[in-house]
C-alpha cells in the first residue's frame, strides 16, 4: 500500500487534539449548524467551510442541498 503520509496510524492518532469529537452539528448554528460542525471536525473556519456548501450547491445545481438536509437530519446536535 503506497501511502503519502509517511506517518504510522498511530503517530496520526497522536497528531490529533486530544478533546477531538465525533461529527456532530454545532448548536452555535447559521443554517442547522451542519458547516458548523464539520469545521469544528476538521479544525477549519466555519465560514469557509459554508462558502464550500454555497459553491457545492451552485456547481450541483442544487443537488447538493439535498446532502446538507441529510447532514441535519442524521447528525446529532451538540
Amino acid at each position: 500500500m503506497n501511502d503519502s503520509d509517511p506517518l504510522s496510524h498511530q503517530q496520526r492518532r497522536a497528531r490529533r487534539p486530544s478533546g477531538s469529537s465525533p461529527l456532530k452539528r454545532s448548536s452555535k448554528a447559521i443554517f442547522g449548524g451542519v458547516a458548523a460542525g464539520i469545521a469544528h471536525f476538521v479544525g477549519a473556519n466555519p465560514h469557509n467551510i459554508r462558502w464550500l456548501f454555497i459553491i457545492a450547491l451552485l456547481f450541483t445545481f442544487g443537488i447538493f442541498g439535498l446532502v446538507y438536509v441529510a447532514l441535519w437530519m442524521l447528525l446529532p446536535k451538540t
